[in-house]
């Protein structure tokens, strides 16, 4: 879920929470899918029968690609979720992730529902607590 979407729906701490939920998810995948790497790998023999060869190779093969993609998934999904919330703290308030989206922000976001705008764009935001308007960029 992109950030204007999700500060729209259920606001930037639970947002946030969820970003870092799913994304430790993946972690724990990729880590699975190592695992099971590391055991094909441990028991693979050319001298055993040519189909459990084949099934073992498959298996390192898939693995391998599905831990790649799992933790790269991973590292971006921490990068966005992290760097969202270094630039959500009020500048005048010091208030932290108390954010509705800004007016600006309200109309493209509804424009963008559909899909297409990446995780990283700019988003507009106001502090509920003294009503400042910045970007997170």
């Amino acid at each position: 879920m992109e950030l204007s979407e999700g500060i729209r729906k259920i606001g930037f701490r639970r947002w946030y929470e969820r970003q870092l939920i799913e994304c430790h998810l993946y972690l724990i995948s990729g880590f699975l899918c190592l695992i099971a790497v590391i055991a094909s790998l441990e028991e693979f023999n050319l001298r055993t029968p040519t189909w459990e060869t084949l099934v073992r190779l498959v298996t390192m093969i898939a693995g391998s690609a599905i831990c790649l993609w799992a933790v790269k998934r991973y590292l971006v999904m921490l990068s966005v979720a992290e760097y969202a919330a270094e630039r959500s703290v009020c500048e005048k308030c010091a208030a932290y992730g108390g954010l509705d989206l800004g007016r600006m922000a309200v109309r493209q976001a509804w424009e963008h529902a559909e899909g297409g705008e990446s995780p990283l764009s700019p988003v507009s935001v106001r502090c509920r607590k003294c009503g400042h308007e910045w970007t997170i960029e």
